[in-house]
């Protein structure tokens, strides 16, 4: 993720929030002993798991006040690592038993040694393809596009994507260790990340139109249009828990279960804040800027660099975003479904 990522996303700190409980339920389970490691997958610039990293820890030392901490944080290479170390060492700064490293790669791959890691922790991350599926051609996103036959390959790949994932993490795992995820789900009324049902517009739907809009007026190529897609799948909880049930996945041989599972939703804290304060123009802002700060490089990687010397087809589609949200604040709001999957390796 990109530099300011926690402050442009005030919703995903607030999904974090949600999941604190079962943070504490997971470390109140553990084996308490002389070392406990903890790990953070895919944690961006790790400002919004910050209070929840604090109260882990927290619980951990109110169970043994001499155990020893090491909070590993993991995010890719192209990543604001920088961020991600200064938001780590806030844990360690002034307390002896706490030590903070960054892990940068991905975590499709093993990360640290088998049988290693106490409890592990990853959120609003795993939604992300491993591989690109190139045959939407007609939306920016699948879940909001009529293309069945591109439907069907973005949740194959997102099941071998989610299989390989907890593959790994059962490697990973200390038998007894936890693992806790917080990830964009899709439920049971086709609600996801953009998409609340019809109560406000479909945020997806918006997008590719002005996507769409940018084709018709020759600043984007057809294939740059093609190439636009956001290459995430929102699974719905039955997809998460399947390698936890499935005897046969590599993750259940390996010994993760699932202890228990459950969807959340959280409010647009932006719209929440604009319904008392009616600032238009900072709810416009904002909106487009935690919209832009998880889809901006999709768009980027659409472009044909040598076309577009003097525009920046991208800055028009956020630019356009933001005016259609300050033209009708009433009808727009980012709402949030999360599934909360709590895990153990046994």
């Amino acid at each position: 993720m990109t530099k300011g990522y926690s402050e442009q996303t005030a919703g995903a700190k607030l999904c974090i929030d949600l999941a604190s409980d079962w943070g504490k339920e997971c470390i109140s389970d553990l084996n308490i002993s002389e070392n406990v490691i903890l790990m953070d997958y895919g944690a961006a610039d790790g400002g919004t798991a910050s209070e929840f990293w604090e109260n882990i820890i927290n619980n951990i030392h109110e169970k043994n006040q001499s155990t020893e901490i090491t909070l590993i944080g993991n995010d890719l290479y192209s990543n604001d690592n920088q961020a991600l170390i200064n938001n780590l060492s806030i844990q360690s700064t002034n307390n002896e038993l706490v030590k903070t490293f960054l892990c940068a790669g991905s975590f499709y791959d093993q990360l640290v040694p088998s049988g290693f890691i106490d409890f592990g922790f990853s959120a609003t991350a795993m939604h992300w393809l491993n591989k690109k599926v190139e045959n939407l051609n007609d939306h920016t996103h699948v879940l909001a596009s009529n293309n069945q036959t591109a439907r069907s390959d973005f949740l194959k790949q997102a099941l071998y994507d989610w299989n390989q994932i907890l593959d790994i993490r059962s490697q990973e795992l200390k038998i007894g260790g936890k693992f806790l995820t917080v990830n964009l789900s899709r439920d049971n009324e086709n609600r996801y990340l953009g998409n609340n049902g019809g109560k406000t517009v479909n945020v997806h739907d918006e997008i590719h139109a002005i996507w769409k809009e940018l084709l018709e007026e020759n600043i984007i190529t057809e294939t740059e249009y093609q190439k636009g897609t956001i290459q995430n799948f929102y699974k719905s909880p039955e997809e998460f828990i399947s390698p936890l049930i499935n005897k046969d996945s590599a993750a259940y041989k390996k010994g993760l279960r699932l202890i228990k599972e459950r969807t959340v939703y959280v409010d647009c804290p932006y719209k929440k804040k604009w319904k008392v304060n009616q600032n238009t123009e900072e709810f416009s802002i904002g909106l487009m800027e935690t919209i832009r700060s998880w889809s901006r490089h999709s768009f980027i990687s659409a472009l044909d660099k040598n076309n577009h010397a003097n525009l920046n087809p991208v800055d028009i589609l956020f630019n356009r975003l933001t005016k259609r949200i300050s033209n009708d604040p009433e009808n727009w709001s980012l709402d949030y479904v999360e599934h909360h999957l709590m895990m153990e390796k046994v």
